[in-house]
């Protein structure tokens, strides 16, 4: 609910009710005010649905938190981890 098709634009212009789960998130889209959408938001892209949330919100803050820490961690994921023979081994955290 609340997203809406805009003049080949997707738009948030309600905030969606309920809450989201961090791991259902499978990305996300930042929604500035403008001429084409009359609302910031956020647009959470999960696995059943699109949700928009407001921005200003403290759990949207926090989700958004646990997002970027999610997303930095798939990025630099990548550890060395030593064997017996001391020779580097790349393993994915």
């Amino acid at each position: 609910k609340g997203v809406q098709m805009q003049r080949d634009v997707q738009c948030c212009m309600l905030y969606s009710q309920g809450k989201v789960r961090t791991k259902d998130v499978m990305r996300f889209e930042v929604q500035t005010e403008g001429p084409d959408c009359s609302i910031q938001a956020i647009i959470l892209y999960t696995k059943k649905a699109v949700k928009c949330a407001d921005p200003r919100d403290r759990k949207v803050k926090r989700l958004l938190r646990k997002l970027l820490q999610r997303q930095t961690t798939k990025i630099h994921g990548t550890m060395w981890h030593l064997p017996h023979e001391n020779l580097p081994v790349m393993s994915e955290v």
